[in-house]
């Protein structure tokens, strides 16, 4: 006699990332940012590789010129939190926007977001070679083992490869990083943080006013 067991799978306490490709007109805002500035933190690895360069300005997307996009990119972060994650009680603030280019051979460091809670990037101009996001499980693993396939449930390092329009949310403390350019071509991305505003918490003196 065959008993049938069930069986089923908790991705417990799980970081979600979100991922999509969007119909944004990226080569419209590429012409819209030929002003803006970018600095490098002029810093080298042993192998003599540049990081990638950041927008002086940390205020993009508050600009006139970009409020059609900044709507549109709060449409689909509110997908996100809303719809994915059901923090739909709570309405969010985007504290800081800034564009990023990676030439060939750019890349950046491991590093996280601090003074937020959820950080995104969409992809304004990338192509198949010009360095995906590389995010990193830095929590103290016990054991290393090696498995016979890498997937997000047991991977220390999960790539994605955006394409132009991409767009990514993530839990702004998770360690990421820009990988290489490989490509003859500028990779360029815009990023932004968020925090919740309003009441937040519960009924004792943990609770809080966000504007």
């Amino acid at each position: 006699m065959n008993i049938k067991q069930n069986k089923e799978i908790f991705k417990l306490f799980s970081k979600v990332v979100y991922f999509k490709h969007t119909n944004i007109d990226c080569k419209k805002i590429l012409n819209l940012n030929n002003e803006e500035t970018f600095i490098s933190k002029e810093l080298k690895d042993k192998n003599k590789k540049y990081l990638s360069l950041a927008s002086n300005n940390k205020k993009v997307l508050d600009q006139l010129k970009y409020k059609n996009l900044k709507k549109q990119i709060m449409k689909e972060f509110y997908e996100y939190s809303h719809e994915i994650l059901n923090y739909k009680n709570n309405k969010f603030k985007m504290t800081t926007s800034w564009l990023t280019k990676s030439y060939s051979g750019q890349e950046s460091n491991y590093h996280n977001h601090n003074n937020c809670m959820f950080s995104g990037v969409l992809y304004l101009k990338t192509n198949e070679n010009s360095g995906g996001i590389s995010f990193f499980n830095n929590e103290n693993f016990r054991f290393l083992l090696e498995a016979s396939q890498y997937d997000a449930l047991n991977a220390r390092e999960f790539i994605i490869k955006p394409k132009t329009g991409s767009i990514i949310f993530f839990p702004s403390e998770m360690p990421h990083r820009i990988l290489k350019n490989e490509s003859n071509e500028e990779r360029v991305s815009l990023a932004f943080n968020f925090l919740p505003v309003g009441h937040i918490g519960g009924d004792d003196d943990s609770q809080a006013i966000i504007k």
